[in-house]
């Protein structure tokens, strides 16, 4: 049981709807076993609420809290200031409460690094082709041309979405961004013959249809590094093709315990304990 005291740093979550997020259990797991007095809050909002329940935690205990899904744009307004990383993607998901301040970050992206760190794949000097343009994977883009990407190729069923992001990179970042047409099958065979590691983020495979695939089979050759942001399924149809032909493959759950895991350890200032922290998304996926 939690004791809760005046000197219990508080942290929290806003968005809507919360009810299918790991967030809390999984930090909640991370300070028992540091023995820390944390606690960390679900707190389900309206858009017209955000300005007072962020207000309140200026002067309440809380050291910081998570944004999610819509807040992730509109919170931005209500900080003090901006990392660099969060600026170019233009969303916050994590945000630290110090001396009175709201400082804004994003540690999506970099989750997903690290995800790719643990296989001893290096970001720098390599190609990506990413298919969607959606809030992950611009997280991801942004974050991947940060650290050095020497090209990203980028498509999605929207292809505004896909130029824009695009374009966004190559300004303001340096010129490393390209476009593919949607649907375009060659272009496709083309940017994968040419990438070392491709990542789904358009949601193709995600239930309640995990039997899709964005990419066909005879695409795909043992050399790459396939990734699908998901995590339920365990490993989406792409994977499983991947898998199946020698590719290495990773799922999402390396992207949501490192943006947990960065997000932990901008709050408290420590390392954060990577291991239980893995263990409690695993046994929630399994249990889910």
């Amino acid at each position: 049981m939690v004791m809760i005291d005046t000197q219990t740093q508080l942290m929290a979550l806003l968005g809507k709807p919360l009810g299918q997020s790991f967030s809390a259990a999984m930090h909640t797991q991370a300070f028992r076993a540091l023995s820390l007095n944390c606690v960390y809050m679900p707190i389900e909002s309206e858009a017209d609420e955000l300005k007072a329940l962020i207000g309140g935690m200026r002067v309440m205990n809380f050291i910081g809290f998570n944004v999610t899904k819509p807040y992730k744009v509109e919170v931005i307004q209500y900080l003090d200031e901006l990392d660099e990383l969060a600026q170019l993607i233009g969303a916050v998901n994590t945000v630290k409460v110090k001396d009175g301040k709201l400082i804004g970050y994003n540690t999506d992206g970099m989750g997903f690094v690290d995800s790719l760190a643990e296989l001893n794949f290096q970001v720098k000097g390599k190609r990506f082709l990413i298919l969607g343009a959606g809030g992950a994977a611009r997280a991801v883009a942004v974050t991947l041309a940060f650290e050095g990407a020497e090209s990203i190729v980028l498509t999605d069923l929207y292809p505004n979405l896909a130029e824009e992001l695009a374009q966004h990179l190559n300004i303001n970042i340096r010129p490393c961004a390209s476009t593919i047409p949607t649907g375009d099958q060659e272009a496709l065979k083309a940017a994968i013959e040419s990438c070392d590691c491709i990542i789904n983020a358009s949601g193709v495979g995600m239930y309640p249809h995990p039997e899709r695939t964005p990419v066909d089979k005879e695409f795909l050759r043992p050399e790459l590094l396939v990734c699908d942001l998901t995590y339920n399924p365990e490993k989406t149809q792409l994977l499983l093709d991947a898998e199946s032909i020698g590719c290495t493959i990773l799922n999402g759950l390396g992207m949501l315990l490192g943006q947990g895991a960065r997000a932990f350890e901008i709050w408290l200032e420590r390392p954060a304990p990577v291991d239980v922290m893995r263990q409690t998304l695993l046994d929630l996926i399994q249990n889910s």
